[in-house]
């Protein structure tokens, strides 16, 4: 079976692309920040798919690439501090 096809048979099935496009329109917080936080969201998790895919409408929706950076700096400290957290605790608890 095609890949696509495969994708979208699962899409189908759990309605992943009906839940996104609930979740990402405008409320609370707008569609341009909830962008920039799935950028950020993509790097703190290091789902590269994920980040290539959310770079790609975050730039066909007009943010700057000064802005994409931010977002990518801002879940770089967040996974990094979270890794200095974790060894901390780690040589601590033995």
């Amino acid at each position: 079976m095609h890949d696509q096809k495969k994708i979208d048979e699962i899409d189908k099935k759990i309605g992943f692309t009906s839940m996104k496009d609930a979740i990402m329109k405008d409320g609370a917080i707008d569609r341009r920040t909830k962008k920039l936080l799935a950028i950020s969201s993509a790097v703190a998790v290091g789902c590269d798919k994920c980040f290539s895919t959310n770079k790609k409408l975050a730039k066909d929706a007009g943010i700057s690439d000064e802005e994409i950076e931010e977002a990518i700096l801002v879940a770089s400290l967040i996974r990094l501090g979270s890794g200095l957290n974790y060894n901390w605790k780690t040589i601590n608890d033995e």
